[in-house]
């Protein structure tokens, strides 16, 4: 009996460029997608049909001392779960805006500080807990905070000691906070970024405790895991589970030669439950990795022009798509997309 065949579903988009888009579940469609004059829109990926929500003025932006080897400046997109709220924020940069998507009204002004912002992406990212929506976001180049993304109300306000005799204040943290990414239940934070030689040093810590027990818990918590250290820091990265994390690149870290030693192109899996306490899992690959999906069974891993499709159990490449290169993974719909300014690919991963 021959197997099926994994389904493809191509959207031409006749608007202005596309330049991102977020899975939600709303009543009205699965993806959200932001395009070069600001407009926000909300696609029906079963029907196909997509209506524009409202337009945003994107103030023009640029980046001192840009270099592509740190990170891309651009404009990008997130949303809640349910689509009730969306962030449009510019990566390299300090600003961004919160929509209330009902209204199309913005409830919030964003600003993630102004020290070395273009050395990483925008740290931005929404999570659901108790059936509340709230937004993670960078308001200092080393401090996060979670606000109420409707009222914009503050959720982690704490004030540090004025420094005395040039001595840090308690709950101090020497950190660049860099790209943001929650787990599956949104327990935990990922978080990549880097300190000063520069070094990247991805950390992980509990959000429950953060929002619940210890203010500081993002600081300097008891749950904090500072993982493997590494040169760069704008690596692709995804959760597997609650407790592991897929991160690009098996090089492994010389504290005497300060350096990542050279290694074969892969990605290492991370238990975060004991950091650097216990060896990482590897997977060699053929070419480094640019970005990382998952559905928890399978990873995909773009490689630039193509991704390849890997079992998380076995270790193994089941699958070598070939000129597919594959942007955004809709983990509901559990398909693979292709962005490009004005198409939009979708390839079905259930068959493998």
């Amino acid at each position: 009996m021959t197997p099926p065949v994994a389904s493809e579903v191509t959207l031409d988009w006749t608007g202005p460029e596309l330049l991102d888009v977020a899975e939600v579940q709303r009543a009205d469609g699965d993806l959200l997608a932001l395009d070069a004059s600001g407009g926000i829109s909300c696609v029906d990926l079963q029907s196909m049909a997509v209506r524009l929500l409202g337009t945003l003025a994107l103030p023009r932006t640029s980046v001192e001392n840009s270099n592509a080897s740190l990170v891309i400046p651009r404009w990008r997109l997130c949303a809640s779960a349910d689509g009730a709220f969306a962030a449009v924020f510019f990566d390299g940069g300090r600003h961004g805006f919160v929509i209330r998507l009902d209204r199309f009204e913005t409830t919030m002004q964003l600003d993630g500080g102004d020290y070395y912002e273009e050395t990483v992406p925008f740290s931005i990212c929404f999570i659901t807990r108790n059936e509340k929506t709230i937004l993670v976001h960078r308001t200092e180049w080393n401090r996060l905070d979670a606000s109420d993304p409707q009222s914009g109300r503050l959720l982690t306000g704490r004030d540090l000691t004025p420094r005395e005799n040039s001595e840090r204040p308690p709950h101090y943290l020497d950190y660049f906070h860099g790209e943001l990414r929650s787990s599956p239940s949104g327990s935990r934070l990922f978080d990549a970024g880097w300190v000063w030689h520069p070094v990247g040093i991805p950390r992980v810590f509990d959000v429950v405790a953060w929002l619940t027990a210890n203010v500081w818990e993002s600081e300097d918590g008891a749950s904090v895991q500072w993982l493997s250290s590494r040169e760069d820091w704008n690596f692709p990265a995804c959760w597997i589970d609650d407790d592991r994390i897929a991160l690009g690149g098996t090089g492994d870290w010389d504290d005497d030669e300060f350096e990542t030693l050279a290694a074969p192109p892969g990605v290492r899996i991370v238990d975060v439950r004991h950091g650097t306490k216990a060896p990482d899992r590897k997977l060699w690959m053929n070419a480094e990795p640019q970005e990382l999906f998952t559905d928890g069974r399978l990873l995909f891993a773009f490689h630039g022009v193509d991704t390849s499709v890997w079992s998380v159990a076995s270790g193994s490449c089941v699958k070598m798509l070939e000129g597919f290169a594959a942007t955004h993974y809709h983990l509901r719909r559990k398909e693979l997309l292709e962005l490009k300014p004005h198409r939009i690919r979708l390839l079905a991963t259930t068959f493998w």
